[in-house]
């Protein structure tokens, strides 16, 4: 009898938790950040400073573009210490989808510095590998170790889609 009583007790106890503990309670969307239209990984390829064709081997890199901890402003931009070696925080104009960094960004790979200038997202303006419609994107960059020289990039948003994959 008295091991009824604490089997009952426990299974009441265990469905109480059970049905109470999920409860989210508020609103359970959690909410975009605010550089929600900067972010993503693109496929990115350094461009000719003359006519503006895929230069440096034609090559695309697989960028990303982040928030900062911020939640502001700021992101990062990101080509995961590949090709340039490029880490650094630039700041967005978010209504007109524009951003650069401060002149002599910390660049965190390389421990240099670097200068973002003209970049800019432009929706639904670029096409994926596999033909689809997708966000580019398009900056420049003066690094220390190369004073007076802007390199070019520009690519495209990465779906995720197989076909569109390199």
């Amino acid at each position: 009898m008295r091991k009824l009583k604490i089997s009952s007790l426990l299974l009441g106890l265990f469905t109480a938790v059970a049905f109470t503990s999920c409860d989210e309670g508020g609103n359970p969307d959690a909410g975009g950040t605010a550089t929600e239209d900067f972010a993503g990984d693109w496929h990115i390829v350094g461009l000719d400073p003359v006519d503006g064709t895929p230069a440096f081997g034609g090559d695309y890199y697989l960028w990303s573009t982040y928030n900062a901890s911020s939640n502001d402003e700021n992101f990062w931009i990101d080509d995961h210490d590949t090709f340039f070696e490029l880490k650094a925080k630039a700041q967005a104009n978010i209504s007109a989808l524009t951003f650069e960094s401060e002149p002599n960004t910390l660049e965190l790979y390389l421990g240099g510095t670097v200068t973002i200038v003209n970049g800019k997202i432009l929706k639904n303006a670029g096409t994926s590998f596999g033909g689809h419609q997708v966000d580019s994107i398009y900056f420049e960059c003066e690094f220390d170790w190369d004073p007076g020289n802007f390199y070019k990039f520009g690519g495209h948003k990465r779906t995720g889609f197989l076909e569109d994959e390199l």
